[in-house]
């Protein structure tokens, strides 16, 4: 035989519509099959997909080819079930008619998903789309959106924001507060971008992963995660009361957009810094418990948070300052600095120190 010419039927409309049993074999069968699906759903275009195969099949006969022609369809439920029917039938197909070269017929992308499992077994020598002449690259479209619909992780991008969105007017309408409206929306579509652009939820994922596995595996950072949490909490708390007060202070100048941020991580630097500590300290707890070669790392972690936080809040500290005692807020940015150095340099002379004793240990332990 010289080629097979295949028509796909990825949703199984032959069956569920037709009644015909995949994979249907033969010029007749096929013809009687397409006939059966366009009288029970005339809308259906894999009727044009199976006509479109028996005109090809027709073609290559008049030429003297030795061809024949298959429609095979997969399940309703389109997805892992549908290809690895496919893929049982295409198997047992060749077998039967150990074709060279095959030509797959389709009414459109869904359709030719299945291309790399039909490339796998049988070389393609061509791919022929049938579709209706007044919906050109209509099936390619639906399937397109359809896909993204469906897709988890574009529901979550589109879908969620868009429905808070609706959301928040709904309710400013219905409170009577319009005005307040375009605020709330644009101070949620903002959040978000900052959320998306910064990847938090990446980090959110991760906490939360790691939150579940400790819990599963009873370790000591469970309970860090959650002190952890509660920290990150007050430390927002104590950096928006901080700004409340400053824009409330009719006594002061009004501050900008710069100052507010330097305000609130001022007040808020050393709870995100304990978060974090809290964090880590249960990692070092459990890699000691556990004897893990990661222990050695997390040692220098906690003085290298506490060089940071010192950095931010010296930073935040000269931008609040300088406009009142310029050579203070300096001097006090120099500390910082300086402080900073010494720590993170006292952290990793510590750990290389512990890696040290510990290795020599081991060492006076296997010489014995």
């Amino acid at each position: 035989m010289d080629m097979l010419i295949i028509c796909i039927d990825k949703d199984d409309d032959i069956g569920v519509k037709a009644g015909a049993k995949s994979p249907v074999i033969g010029r007749a069968a096929c013809l009687e099959t397409a006939c059966r699906l366009g009288t029970a759903d005339p809308e259906d275009s894999d009727t044009n997909t199976i006509f479109g195969g028996i005109q090809v099949y027709d073609e290559l006969r008049s030429q003297g080819y030795e061809v024949e022609i298959v429609c095979i369809a997969g399940h309703r439920d389109v997805g892992l079930k549908s290809d690895r029917s496919i893929a049982m039938q295409l198997d047992n197909l060749i077998l039967k008619f150990p074709a060279d070269k095959a030509i797959v017929v389709s009414d459109g992308a869904e359709d030719e998903s299945v291309m790399p499992i039909i490339q796998s077994r049988i070389k393609v020598e061509s791919v022929k789309r049938v579709v209706v002449k007044q919906a050109q690259n209509l099936e390619s479209t639906y399937y397109i959106i359809k896909q993204l619909v469906n897709d988890p992780k574009v529901a979550r991008v589109i879908f969620i924001p868009l429905g808070v969105t609706f959301l928040v007017y709904a309710a400013s309408s219905l409170m009577s507060m319009p005005n307040a409206a375009p605020v709330a929306i644009a101070t949620l579509i903002g959040s978000y971008l900052l959320y998306r652009g910064l990847s938090l939820d990446e980090i959110i994922e991760t906490f939360i992963s790691n939150l579940k596995s400790s819990f599963s595996e009873a370790k000591l950072t469970f309970v860090t995660y959650l002190i952890s949490l509660i920290l990150m909490i007050m430390a927002v708390i104590q950096g928006a009361w901080a700004v409340w007060n400053e824009v409330n202070d009719t006594n002061a100048v009004p501050p900008g957009y710069i100052d507010l941020a330097a305000i609130f991580f001022n007040s808020s630097i050393w709870w995100f810094v304990g978060a974090f500590l809290a964090i880590v300290i249960g990692w070092i707890i459990d890699a000691y418990m556990d004897e893990d070669e990661s222990l050695y790392r997390y040692l220098a972690t906690p003085f290298f948070l506490i060089a940071a936080g010192l950095l931010v809040w010296g930073g935040t500290n000269y931008i609040i300052d300088m406009s009142i005692a310029w050579d203070m807020a300096t001097k006090n940015l120099g500390l910082s600095i300086l402080g900073a150095v010494i720590i993170s340099y006292v952290g990793v002379q510590f750990a290389n120190y512990v890696r040290r004793i510990t290795q020599y240990r081991t060492v006076e332990v296997i010489d014995f």
